[in-house]
């Protein structure tokens, strides 16, 4: 029979003991839309919450059993000072009707955008930093695959009135299920 013909082993660089079976039905799984991939429970350290303070890199602390992880980025509140006495203070806007000609400005890199991000992050397992990264703005969601990236992966907060939330469900195979 055909079943008799296939080999069982393990197949190439997963570390388990899947046989060919269990990666054809994975495969037929992934092709019906079923990756199969299961929670890994929040008492296991499957789903956590994570804050990002400004300037602070952070790497994930990884559930063992873990080959992926859907992020999502909630930006923190902001920390904006508020004049205690705004009835003491004036301020004054003064304005030219005298049209000036600016010259054209050349166009320069700069090392520091003005985006929506609130974090900042890297998988090659090198730290970010406020003005190098891949950035992420509030409500984005990010998946991550692999257990070695999972280990690697660093993030900073770049927000700086207020600390931002990185939101992480961690995931393992079915056949670990």
């Amino acid at each position: 029979m055909l079943r008799d013909r296939i080999q069982k082993q393990t197949y190439p660089q997963r570390k388990n003991t899947a046989t060919i079976l269990n990666y054809l039905e994975e495969l037929v799984l992934i092709n019906a839309k079923e990756v199969g991939l299961v929670p890994i429970d929040q008492s296991n350290r499957g789903y956590q919450d994570i804050p990002l303070p400004f300037g602070r890199v952070l790497s994930l602390e990884v559930p063992e059993e873990a080959v992926s992880a859907t992020m999502m980025i909630e930006k923190g509140v902001d920390n904006i000072m508020v004049d205690p006495d705004p009835d003491e203070t004036v301020s004054v806007v003064a304005r030219s009707n005298k049209k000036k000609r600016t010259p054209s400005i050349p166009v320069l890199e700069l090392p520091i955008t003005n985006s929506s991000a609130v974090l900042r992050f890297k998988e090659n397992g090198s730290n970010p930093s406020i003005i190098s990264g891949f950035g992420l703005g509030n409500q984005d969601i990010f998946e991550l695959v692999g257990s070695e990236n999972l280990k690697r992966f660093r993030v900073i907060g770049v927000q700086e009135n207020g600390t931002p939330v990185l939101r992480i469900q961690f995931y393992k195979t079915a056949q670990f299920g």
